[in-house]
Formats: C-alpha cells, structure tokens, sequence
C-alpha cells in the first residue's frame, strides 16, 4: 500500500510487488501515480533542491534538474533528445540522477527509474568514488533497489572505481537485506571481484553465515578448505539467525 508524502516526509516503496506506480482502482480511468522513496537514511531528510541546483555551472543541466525536480518526464525526453547529455558531470562529478536522489526530496521512484532509462549510469562515480549503488548498499532499507531492477540495472552490475560488484559491496557494507535480495533477482553466486573475490569468500570472512548459505544454495563453489577454516573461527550462538545459518553451512559443507 502505498501513503502520500506529507511534507517533507515519503512514503514508501517496498518489496518485489510494490515496483513503478500505484495501483488503480478498477472503476477508475488507468492513471499512473508516482510512487515515493525514503532515502533520507543515506542522503538525509531535508529537500535542498537549490543545492542540486548549484552543482551544475551549465543552464542546460539546471534546466533538466527543474524538470525532473517537477516530474515532467515528457519535457526530460525531449531535452535528451535534442542533445542533452544525461549523465553531464558537475561539481566533483555529480551526475543529476545522484543530485536527484541526493538532494530532492520526495524521491519519486518514477522520475529515478526514468533517468534510468534515458541513460543515467547508477555506478557512475564521484569524484570521491562514491556511486548511487554503494548508496543503495549503505542504506539498511534500500528502497531503491525495486526501482533500479525494474528499470533494468543488473544486479551483477560493477563499479568500475572499486572494481567492486553490486553484491560484493552489499556484503562488504555488511547489508545483508540487500545481498538476499540481489542474490533473489538473479545475482550470480560466483562472480569475483576485479581482484579475484569470491561472495562467498567475503561472506564467511565477514562471518555473515545468512548470506554465505543463501550463496550456497544460489551454487556457490565450496573451497572446502578454506570454508572448514572460517567455520571454525568465531562461531556464532547457535541459537541465534546467525548460528543456525553457521549450522546449516557446516551440515552443507560435509556432505559428499
């Protein structure tokens, strides 16, 4: 169900079947209604669209923040269309898709998946290194990831600076709500680092044994050695989500 924003406040999109706008009533017209985002828990709360405004030099991506700022979707196609360039770098090379979701408050979930569309690059990074996915694996209630899967961003995506992938941050950053959930949409257990990392190395050596039996179960090869080492190091209460979780890895890990 989702609640309009009251003020600053949003309302939020979340799960799997809570993706793109609300729904209809079935005796109305179709009518698409944007839904909103809370990203306050990584960008903070308050709306400060003058600042969006004031990373970009050029009127043409100011321009395109006001509309997107609106929702006018129909006007930002056609500023694209006659050559804008979506992903324009300001300040520290902020994008507008990150001054968006960074400073505009409420997110709607449409304007972001519509930025998306027209070519903004979610792990395009400042100049700092930071990019709109290591955001989303920050956040502990990432209520932009719905909206980055149906706009078509890979929940094997890299980011380039880091060399990082998408489920690689996520257990890194320690979400493990997000790691279930990409490894639900399709990520692939095995996919290294650019330095040869393997999920379900990270994982067990974070000690986070939820996302080393959902990698498990997703099939993630087992180096038996290693993985008996790092079941012996701290393990966790047994009866605790994390023990059981241990418990079931351990039972995996010996079988034939």
């Amino acid at each position: 169900m989702h609640r309009r924003p009251s003020g600053v406040g949003v309302a939020l999109a979340t799960g799997f079947a809570a993706l793109g706008f609300a729904a209809c009533s079935p005796a109305a017209a179709p009518k698409e209604e944007p839904v909103f985002i809370d990203v306050s828990a990584v960008f903070g709360a308050t709306d400060q669209r003058d600042r969006a405004q004031a990373r970009f030099a050029d009127e043409a991506s100011r321009l395109f923040l006001r509309l997107a700022e609106s929702g006018d979707l129909a006007a930002m196609t056609a500023q694209v269309r006659a050559g804008y360039a979506v992903d324009t770098p300001g300040e520290q090379d902020v994008t507008p898709l990150l001054a968006y979701v960074a400073y505009v408050r409420p997110v709607r979930a449409d304007v972001v998946a519509h930025l998306l569309a027209l070519g903004a690059d979610p792990t395009r990074s400042l100049a700092n290194g930071m990019s709109l996915l290591n955001a989303v694996a920050r956040a502990r209630d990432p209520q932009l990831l719905p909206v980055l899967l149906k706009a078509g961003v890979s929940p094997d995506a890299r980011l380039p600076v880091q060399g990082e992938t998408f489920l690689s941050v996520a257990i890194r950053e320690g979400n493990t709500d997000l790691a279930l959930a990409l490894l639900q949409a399709g990520a692939r257990a095995d996919l290294p680092t650019e330095d040869g990392s393997l999920p379900l190395l990270l994982a067990t050596g974070m000690g986070n044994w939820i996302v080393a039996d959902a990698l498990l179960r997703a099939g993630a090869r087992i180096d038996a050695p290693r993985l008996a080492h790092a079941l012996k190091l701290s393990p966790p209460a047994p009866d605790t989500p994390q023990g059981r979780a241990h418990a079931a890895v351990a039972a995996r890990q010996l079988r034939p």
